[in-house]
């Protein structure tokens, strides 16, 4: 490889490469201006500002009169439209941007933005008459009835040929009246909170060691554990790192959600604004899904798949710890424009054109940036998994015998390896669009739209069933154990799994239903979407067989199995109405869609790992938790999570709009949201508050158990996998190569006939040591 770089031909390619990208323009130049231009300029005509370009704002008046309205002249000097040679059918153009107040064009000249901006006009590039030949425009505004207002003005001086070869542009800013004072974004204080608050747990982590023993406490103590935990390839390791940095997240997102309830908490409340609003809502969709639930999923994959499968360790194990490290670098582009005040503002989703506009904060460049890493972190993970399940099996594990949280580990691996190239994809153009000036998603210079929410939603809908398959996978294990059973319905089980994994690729449609769809597509769709219910109620019906047929014993883990199978079941129920063209139209955009939606990632997703927490956590550590603080975690997260968001059913029904960060009781006769609206998103608010408080009992359960919890022996609950072989906590390797655990099948019998399911799988370790001596 060194070599083929030395290569003077391989050099002199690169060279005309490098020169290519520098001199070819980055976009196409239009006649008509575009909105959003006054945060990234007018980047079409050139990358950054130009001295040579001066712009000129006449009219301003030196003392304000509310609501009076003044005419503006805009015009520049400088530049190539001032040359000899310079084609007087495009010589410039402007956009001008106010804070307050209203711009208004008075005459063919100028046009109006969405955003309330105003730019110069025109129908082609060889356009003459109507804006893009001029170098003096006039528009009018309105002032504000109080304050003051920030004019933002940008001219760019062009040349004609219709690219931006050769263009330059600059930039003015202008104050009228009183100016309101500058206030830290409530996100960034938020963020330095959270800091803060990492910080202190790492003061605290000291604190421990040092009370272990104050006598001999010593940094070189204390630094050996700590290197060798963050710079460790083995399984359990990196398993560990990636439990806490998804716990840690989890509780920074539940934060997010804090700051924006209290804000929807009564009608017309101004606890944030309308910017703050949108950063909030995004950090929170995004954290919670890709920096908190990806990771746990991940957390308990590295812990539980070699011990269930009997591996030593991952196939790849460096490759395992590059794929962690990767997400905090992810968190902190992620999170970086923050402290800027400019975090993304996109929402999770972060649709297009929005995205790639200038309206948007310039932190959402550095939120790609972060998705992009995570892109990258899930495909070296697939690949490590899906490498371990092929080649690290224990001898006589065919794969119909692996169990079942391995089985819903190796699909939504597949289902991840297949759809987040798409994800990847739409994020590079993204970037590209926002750094280099491509024009893969800007309506005005060719592109498509609608192209991302194809690319997002082939991801973004598996992406479901990525995160909820493992959460299955917990709920197969805990109830099995539970129930003194191996679970009913093996094979079946097995295939509803892979159907879903199938299934899950064709329907993502229903999410555009609202975008022009064609109704036979809309059709198709809808049958899709209702067919992934199929091997969905398999899998309930399987798992109220498999209580139904043994003995449950409640444990904590118990608990939360038995909750995952309500709340998860009522949100598949919720999700039926969305296949439904005419339901979907009606509830598309209210909190139907949020209810449903946090009903199957809560009450789904987070109630499964919550299950296998405390399943699991005995094996890990080596302690068993305190059953008595489990259960009052379960009573209080179960009622106030349903609390939460059980009432958004009926504020999505009554029609109030999900993504706005506010509301009004009103009785319009078109739109009306009636008095009860108030009382509910009272309760919604002081219900999440609640949830949120329950978790820190889980915190303090784990942090308590692990620290003084009783012994725990190898196989705590009578589990059947291989986990339950090896001694607890696991010994590194997994299990010994000397003696790996093998498969051997017997015949159950029943009374002294045949068992009714068959031949099942019994599991046991041929001689000599059982892995480890009981505590």
């Amino acid at each position: 490889m060194l070599n083929s770089i030395k290569n003077p031909r391989f050099i002199a390619i690169l060279a005309i490469l490098l020169l290519a990208v520098a001199v070819a323009p980055s976009a196409q130049s239009y006649p008509t201006g575009i909105s959003g231009a006054q945060d990234g300029g007018c980047s079409c005509h050139g990358q950054s500002a130009s001295s040579e370009v001066v712009p000129s704002l006449e009219g301003l008046p030196d003392e304000l009169d509310a609501g009076a309205t003044y005419t503006l002249n805009i015009s520049f000097t400088g530049g190539p439209s001032f040359a000899e040679n310079t084609d007087p059918a495009a010589l410039g153009g402007f956009h001008l941007w106010v804070s307050d107040g209203t711009l208004t064009p008075v005459d063919d000249k100028t046009q109006s933005n969405s955003d309330g901006s105003v730019t110069h006009n025109g129908i082609d590039k060889t356009d003459s008459g109507q804006g893009n030949d001029q170098r003096l425009w006039q528009v009018e505004w309105t002032a504000p009835m109080d304050g003051g207002a920030k004019f933002i003005l940008h001219t760019n001086s062009v040349n004609g040929d219709g690219t931006n070869g050769g263009d330059m542009w600059g930039r003015l800013t202008a104050d009228v009246g009183p100016q309101p004072a500058e206030q830290a974004s409530g996100l960034t204080v938020l963020a330095s909170a959270i800091l803060l608050m990492v910080m202190i747990t790492l003061g605290c982590l000291i604190w421990v060691f040092y009370r272990r023993d104050p006598d001999s406490f010593a940094w070189d103590r204390f630094w050996p554990w700590f290197s060798d935990f963050i710079t460790s390839t083995d399984h359990k390791k990196v398993g560990s790192l990636y439990m806490v940095n998804g716990l840690f997240f989890l509780g920074v997102g539940g934060l997010f959600a804090l700051i924006f309830r209290v804000q929807l908490a009564s009608p017309g409340n101004d606890f944030l604004t309308q910017d703050e609003y949108n950063q909030f809502f995004t950090m929170h969709g995004t954290t919670m899904i890709f920096l908190a639930a990806m990771p746990m999923i991940a957390g308990f994959a590295n812990w539980i798949v070699p011990l269930q499968i009997g591996a030593q360790d991952l196939a790849l194990p460096r490759l395992n710890a590059l794929a962690f490290w990767l997400n905090p670098a992810a968190a902190l582009l992620i999170f970086a424009g923050i402290f800027s005040g400019q975090g993304a503002d996109t929402g999770w989703t972060g649709y297009a054109p929005y995205i790639v506009s200038h309206t948007a904060h310039s932190g959402a460049t550095l939120w790609v940036a972060g998705q992009i890493l995570i892109v990258a972190s899930s495909t070296i993970s697939g690949i490590n998994f899906m490498t371990t399940f092929c080649t690290m099996r224990a001898p006589g594990m065919g794969w119909m015998q692996m169990p079942l949280f391995s089985w819903s580990m190796l699909i939504a691996t597949l289902m991840l390896f297949i759809s987040i190239p798409a994800f990847g994809i739409g994020l590079v153009q993204v970037l590209l669009d926002r750094t280099i000036g491509t024009v893969f998603y800007e309506v005005a210079a060719g592109g498509d739209p609608l192209l991302w929410s194809h690319l997002f939603w082939y991801f973004g809908h598996p992406e479901v069933y990525v995160v909820v398959l493992p959460a299955f996978g917990v709920i197969s294990e805990v109830l099995s154990t539970s129930a003194r059973r191996t679970i009913f319905g093996y094979k079946s089980m097995v295939f509803a799994l892979a159907g879903i994994g199938i299934v899950g690729f064709i329907v993502y449609g229903h999410h555009m239903f609202t975008s022009g769809m064609s109704p036979i597509l809309r059709f198709v769709t809808m049958l899709t979407t209702m067919l992934v219910a199929v091997p969905t109620g398999i899998k309930i019906f399987n798992w109220l067989q498999t209580m139904h047929g043994g003995s449950l014993v409640y444990r904590t883990h118990t608990l939360w199995a038995l909750g995952f199978l309500v709340t998860f079941t009522l949100g598949g129920i919720s999700g039926m109405y969305f296949p439904a063209v005419a339901m979907d139209l009606h509830l598309h955009e209210t909190y139907f869609v949020v209810a449903h939606f946090h009903y199957v990632f809560v009450g789904g997703i987070v109630f499964g790992l919550y299950s296998g927490i405390y399943y699991w956590f005995p094996k890990a550590t080596g302690r068993m938790m305190n059953e008595k603080v489990g259960i009052l975690h379960f009573m209080t997260g179960f009622i106030s999570y349903n609390l939460i968001f059980w009432p958004m059913h009926r504020l999505g029904i009554q029609g109030m709009p999900r993504r706005q960060h506010t509301y009004f009781i009103t009785t319009d006769e078109y739109f009306a949201l009636p008095p009860e609206t108030a009382d509910w998103n009272m309760m919604i608010t002081v219900a999440a508050f609640m949830f949120f408080a329950s978790n820190l009992i889980l915190v303090y359960n784990m942090i308590s158990s692990g620290l003084r919890g009783q012994k725990a022996p190898s196989d705590p609950w009578g589990g059947w996998s291989m986990e339950w072989l090896v001694s607890s906590p696991p010994p590194t390797p997994s299990h010994d190569p000397s003696n790996l655990p093998v498969m051997k099948f017997a015949e159950i019998h029943d009374e002294g006939e045949p068992g009714f399911f068959g031949r099942l799988i019994q599991w046991m370790m041929i001689p000599e040591d059982d892995g480890g001596e009981e505590e």
